[in-house]
């Protein structure tokens, strides 16, 4: 069976994906994107699904990067490994047109899975596997910002920031 042109596109654009881990490194901050290829959703729903990916991760690196540099103290490093990414919604398609769109629902929030260290020169000061998600993602104040890029997502590393990086 002849898949549609269309149908055959949209495949190889959710499957292409970065299959090498990725580092960012941004002054206080080393954030590594372990297995990209295996997280649960990161997909675009238009252009290249390498470049989204890409730009998925330093946006969300640089979020990491914020909150090091207001709440670590001098000489302190922070070092993250993300296990796992699940952006805010679900990726459909139009069944009028076949293209991709991103919808939000109740039961597709936010989730990122990863593990730190935070560092005092060369030791470990204070690590742990994380798992954060916000179920009731769509209720929040930070939601009515809907011209801000993954800011549900941006959101879950700032309340774990301000809860486990404060010290």
């Amino acid at each position: 069976m002849k898949l549609p042109i269309w149908l055959t596109a949209i495949l190889l654009s959710c499957s292409v994906a970065s299959v090498a881990d990725e580092t960012i490194d941004i002054s206080l901050v080393s954030v590594t994107w372990v297995s990209p290829e295996t997280y649960r959703d990161v997909r675009t729903t238009s252009g290249s699904q390498a470049r989204y990916q890409k730009r998925v991760f330093e946006i969300l690196s640089e979020q990491f990067s914020d909150m090091a540099s207001v709440y670590l103290k001098p000489k302190q490093k922070l070092t993250v490994k993300v296990i796992d990414l699940d952006l805010a919604g679900d990726t459909r398609f139009s069944s009028t047109t076949g293209q991709p769109f991103r919808i939000l629902t109740s039961v597709t929030p936010p989730a990122i899975t990863f593990k730190y260290q935070i560092m005092l020169n060369e030791e470990v000061i204070k690590s742990d596997l994380v798992r954060l998600t916000d179920l009731n993602y769509q209720a929040s104040v930070f939601g009515m910002h809907k011209d801000k890029v993954l800011i549900y997502e941006k959101q879950l590393i700032r309340d774990w920031a301000q809860k486990t990086l404060k010290q």
